[in-house]
């Protein structure tokens, strides 16, 4: 038998040793593993869509579902009173206020509240609430509008008010022909379910009163959407689904004035198997001319996970993992056989050139290893166990790069058209839109491969890619931080900052003035991670994320309070951490760590403002001293309100809640602040008045001393909107 140890050094060898003892995969024998493709191609029928799902699709189930036409209802009521035909008001609005906090200069990003310097909208649930906001001692609600589904994120543009979400529906589809791009089944009746993002517009010229103008819907589930100018650039993802003999293609609704208009838009592919085809669909809505048509294509990709924006292309990304049964001869050629005996690795490679199938050989070769390890003594099994270890770690990080890949498509947009470019292929998975940039006709990407696991394998490392306008890699920057993960990146112009982490916190310095020679120019080793990274100026730059303590065990760290942290990288060699502040105890959390447009920062204000809920430490709870593991009592939420500058770091102005401080009840409910409609979540400033806004009020304070001003109470929406139609 195999000895204990032996069974271990194998375990963390990781998946090529398993596959030596006939571990069963889950891959068939003639998966294909491709890397490349050979450009973009259009469908001409429905029967040529089918037929490439059913030959590339590399799974053993098709899920089902029938579209169907439809519309989305929505309903306008006022507050107050009753001001049907009043005529706008005349607007005052601040001279100085902020907006989204975006990535892309010029490419704004939908919210949930918005504001225009006069005027505050925001959503919450299925509610979109319109507050005249300034000057704040006249703040009051005027209007709200409801919409069936669940509404999601909004833009303003002028007096265009765009929100955009997905609507389900339940219907009965019956016995017709559909024929669109030479697409025709009969189907017969049956109850079905589908989902279909929307984007529907509003005049909201009297904002007493909004119409709305246009909807705009596309079978398949909101992803995510820009804004450039007048366009609206939306993007809906729908998996491939199969019921019968019949495929579900995704199909753009126009409603505008009465008039209904359907349409299947081009599908375009590329000649690549996957194991999660969906179809991913951009429409482009002008905010400014409802009767332009609707511009739409479609595209059948892997799932997608990423997406990058610039003014001119949107930069879509999936992961396509190929098995590492597919490198299981260079693991045996590397790990195994120069560590047997001369004997046993003649027959492993005599087994290896034979014509049996891959299951066959790996059945064999693991059987021959088998028979050496049980002929070896507890000595010689242990050296070969720390031997294993040495040798498959450096391996399956190679490995890792050949096996994880990251698919990028490039597609131009302008003035609402939408054209494909190109196509590339890089190691390794994105962690977030921030981990991707287009700079100087380059497109940069950080990216991390392999895993850490439980056991104690640590696979990982950390990589940036260059790209050029073809997508083609001209330059890369590897292996950085071995055994540790991306948490947060950040590209700002000829440098990129990127943070790493699992005991410690390296900040990296990256230069990318030569995108053929990317290279790293310092770093920083400090406690704690930050989850996002935000630029002051030019040679500063601000984190936000968890400060952790090390475990007694030496072997992981606890993660503690929200850390704030000042990085000053004026000397690009030597970075430093020029101010922190930690807020509460193991437990506080913040939606700026999972949403960066929950980070309100203004460097000429030396202003920034985040949304915190706050755990603190009941040490009378514990008879002894306070285990390492305990968590905090949630207390408080609410926004810290922080001066911050160069001079003098990060200082505590203030805090303000929305919840009422004196009810006992709501103190140590847990998740109560993250349920409540008073938990904040945005804040924004029109000239020296500061604003929050949760689902259930936007509050109104004096910036220089946070003195309340005015609060404004919202119509809340119920918990569960309807968001199904029979």
């Amino acid at each position: 038998m195999v000895s204990e140890s032996v069974q271990t050094a194998i375990v963390l060898g990781g998946v090529a040793a398993l596959l030596l003892l006939s571990v069963v995969t889950f891959y068939p024998e003639d998966f294909t593993p491709v890397q490349t493709q050979d450009g973009i191609k259009k469908f001409n029928s429905y029967d040529e869509i089918k037929t490439f799902l059913k030959e590339n699709t590399q799974t053993n189930y098709w899920r089902g579902d029938i579209m169907m036409e439809t519309t989305t209802d929505m309903t306008v009521s006022k507050s107050m009173s009753d001001t049907a035909g009043s005529a706008p008001e005349a607007s005052q609005s601040a001279g100085d206020f902020s907006t989204t906090n975006i990535q892309v200069e010029g490419v704004d990003e939908a919210d949930i509240v918005k504001n225009d310097g006069k005027y505050i909208y925001t959503l919450s649930g299925n509610t979109l609430s319109i507050v005249d906001a300034y000057p704040a001692d006249n703040a009051k609600l005027i209007s709200n509008i409801t919409i069936d589904g669940n509404p999601q994120e909004l833009y303003i543009n002028d007096n265009t008010l765009v929100v955009l979400g997905n609507k389900y529906t339940h219907h009965i589809v019956p016995v017709s022909p559909e024929n669109d791009i030479g697409i025709a089944k009969e189907m017969m009746p049956q109850r079905r379910s589908s989902t279909y993002a929307f984007a529907e517009s509003y005049d909201i010229t009297d904002k007493k009163n909004p119409k709305n103008i246009k909807t705009v819907s596309v079978d398949g589930n909101y992803f995510d959407s820009r804004m450039i100018g007048e366009e609206v650039y939306i993007i809906a993802t729908q998996y491939t689904s199969y019921y019968d003999d019949g495929i579900i293609v995704p199909r753009i609704m126009t409603s505008a004035g009465g008039a209904t208009v359907n349409k299947t838009p081009e599908v375009y592919y590329f000649d690549m198997p996957d194991t999660s085809y969906s179809f991913t669909s951009i429409v482009s809505v002008n905010t400014q001319n409802e009767k332009e048509d609707v511009e739409g294509k479609i595209y059948l990709l892997g799932a997608t996970r990423n997406m990058y924006v610039s003014q001119d292309n949107i930069y879509i990304t999936y992961q396509k993992r190929i098995p590492e049964i597919y490198f299981y001869e260079r693991m045996v050629d590397t790990v195994i056989t120069p560590l047997v005996s001369a004997t046993v690795s003649r027959e492993m490679t005599q087994i290896q050139e034979s014509d049996a199938s891959s299951s066959e050989k790996m059945d064999a070769v693991g059987g021959v290893f088998v028979e050496y390890i049980e002929s070896l003594t507890p000595e010689q099994e242990r050296e070969l166990e720390i031997k294993v270890e040495e040798k498959m770690e450096g391996l399956q990080r190679e490995i890792a790069k050949e096996s994880e890949k990251t698919i990028v498509h490039k597609i131009a947009i302008k003035d609402g058209k939408i054209n494909y470019k190109a196509t590339g292929t890089v190691p390794g998975h994105v962690l977030n839109q921030f981990s991707m940039d287009e700079y100087d006709n380059h497109f940069r990407i950080a990216t991390t491969t392999g895993r850490i696991t439980r056991m104690g394998a640590q696979t990982s490392a950390n990589h940036i890619y260059v790209l050029d306008s073809e997508l083609k890699q001209v330059g890369a920057l590897e292996d950085l931080a071995p055994g540790e993960t991306i948490y947060s990146a950040r590209f700002m112009g000829k440098r990129a900052y990127m943070v790493t982490f699992v005991k410690i916190d390296p900040l990296f310095v990256i230069d990318l003035s030569n995108p053929k020679n990317p290279k790293v120019l310092g770093k920083l080793k400090i406690p704690g991670y930050s989850d996002y990274l935000h630029p002051y100026d030019e040679n500063h730059i601000i984190g936000i994320g968890k400060e952790t303590e090390m475990a007694e065990t030496k072997n992981f760290v606890w993660q503690q309070g929200v850390k704030l942290a000042l990085f000053d990288v004026t000397d690009v060699e030597n970075p430093k951490e020029l101010s922190t502040y930690v807020i509460g105890d193991r437990g506080t959390d913040s939606y700026a760590l999972h949403d960066h447009k929950a980070f309100l920062f203004s460097k000429d204000r030396n202003l920034l403002v985040i949304p915190i809920l706050l755990a603190e430490m009941d040490e009378s709870k514990y008879a002894d001293e306070l285990p390492e593991w305990a968590y905090g009592e949630y207390v408080w939420q609410g926004a810290f309100v922080f001066n911050i500058d160069t001079s003098n770091g990060i200082e505590l102005k203030g805090k303000i809640t929305h919840a009422n401080e004196d009810d006992d009840s709501l103190l140590k409910s847990g998740w109560y602040y993250y349920g409540s409609k008073y938990s904040v979540k945005r804040s924004l400033y029109m000239d020296d008045t500061l604003y929050t806004v949760s689902d259930g009020m936007v509050k109104a304070n004096d910036l220089n001393d946070l003195s309340e001003i005015k609060a404004i109470e919202l119509p809340v929406s119920e918990t569960y909107p309807k968001y199904f139609e029979y």
